[in-house]
């Protein structure tokens, strides 16, 4: 692999079709390593650009259990569920480690590529999705679309154990534990309020992919945040929708309204109840 030649990384378990979609239109233009069970180990088969690699090798080498000793889920969702999120981080530091790697750049199952992600130009070794639109306990950042870097990994790993296991910065969370739950809001501490944090510290430079980025052509793209939320860096309702998701033109685009224009995006977020449209169809719809 050439060093300017960034891979994929997905991290899932349990078959499901939309990420044989996903693999499939992402596999197109990107070379993709596919962490996972056995159950997703057929589907490196479908592309020379895929390529397995079994997570309970790289669970056992790190010692994943260990850490999961000390996790709280302090979370309305499912215990594993929010660990199986927390530990994506620390399989990806060991991958980019076992490989002799800086960075890769990270997807979510349900999230897929539409262009060479080598074709775009990032100003940072670590670059995610932040909105700007926060109140005081949202405190969430993404990376669903994520250029990794080993920086990250360690300022992540080193906050997690902070807060959970000698408990130096349990401060930075408890709040919003607090605030969960006397109002009964749904949601509490994920992977992703860790993610907000590691950005509010400031120790890495962090490039905000709400804003639109330049490829390599000089164009102009973007990465959307969820297809069910218009909200982007402009604006809390910056896409058009068209019956409750962000309207694709062209298989492609999206339309901008902060500026009235129509933009090209890099990803398609189909979160919730949206993976539904990942689907066999979809392959001939997008443009890619």
């Amino acid at each position: 692999m050439s060093e300017k030649s960034i891979p994929c990384v997905i991290v899932h378990k349990g078959y499901k079709p939309y990420l044989k979609y996903n693999l499939e239109i992402t596999s197109k233009n990107n070379k993709i390593f596919l962490i996972g069970d056995n159950s997703i180990k057929s589907l490196e088969n479908l592309s020379k650009n895929i390529t397995f690699i079994d997570i309970s090798k790289i669970e056992e080498n790190i010692n994943l259990e260990r850490y999961k000793n000390f996790f709280v889920n302090y979370s309305t969702n499912s215990l594993e569920f929010e660990w199986f999120c927390f530990a994506r981080v620390f399989l990806i530091n060991s991958f980019l480690e076992s490989e002799k790697l800086q960075k890769i750049f990270y997807i979510d199952s349900d999230n897929v590529l539409l262009t060479d992600i080598n074709d775009l130009s990032f100003k940072s070794e670590t670059a995610y999705l932040i909105p700007q639109f926060q109140s005081d306990f949202r405190m969430t950042a993404s990376i669903h679309s994520g250029l990794i870097s080993k920086e990250f990994c360690r300022e992540f790993i080193n906050l997690y154990e902070d807060i959970y296991i000698n408990k130096n910065r349990f401060d930075l969370i408890s709040k919003k534990i607090e605030f969960h739950k006397e109002n009964k809001i749904p949601g509490g501490i994920c992977d992703m309020t860790f993610h907000y944090l590691i950005h509010q510290d400031g120790n890495i430079n962090i490039q905000n992919l709400m804003k639109p980025l330049n490829t390599k052509n000089n164009k102009l793209a973007i990465f959307m945040n969820n297809l069910n939320n218009a909200e982007g860096f402009e604006l809390k309702d910056n896409y058009q929708l068209k019956k409750g998701r962000i309207q694709i033109f062209n298989g492609n685009k999206i339309l901008d309204l902060s500026n009235n224009k129509k933009i090209e995006i890099c990803n398609i977020h189909f979160q919730g109840a949206a993976k539904k449209h990942l689907n066999y169809y979809q392959k001939f719809k997008l443009s890619y």
